[in-house]
């Protein structure tokens, strides 16, 4: 899926949903926010338990593959990941 997007010039960012624990999103910020100007941190909803992390399009796969090998870490689950619509 991430191909798809590659070429595309319109497509900046892309926004990865992970399904997480409200306490497990403080020590996952800590280790994947180290990755300088890879990905931010944008929200976390309480009520679903998704944080929102926005990536340049460049880095979505290394992003993808950092998160996969972090699962062992801190417990969460990637549930999608999609063009940024130009929201916070």
């Amino acid at each position: 899926m991430v191909e798809e997007y590659r070429y595309n010039s319109n497509i900046k960012e892309f926004d990865i949903y992970l399904k997480i624990e409200k306490e497990d999103v403080h020590i996952l910020n800590y280790i994947i926010e180290a990755e300088d100007n890879m990905l931010n941190i944008r929200k976390f909803d309480s009520t679903e338990k998704l944080l929102k992390v926005i990536v340049p399009v460049d880095f979505l796969e290394d992003v993808l593959e950092l998160l996969n090998s972090l699962k062992s870490e801190v417990q969460f689950e990637i549930v999608k990941y999609e063009p940024n619509r130009g929201m916070a």
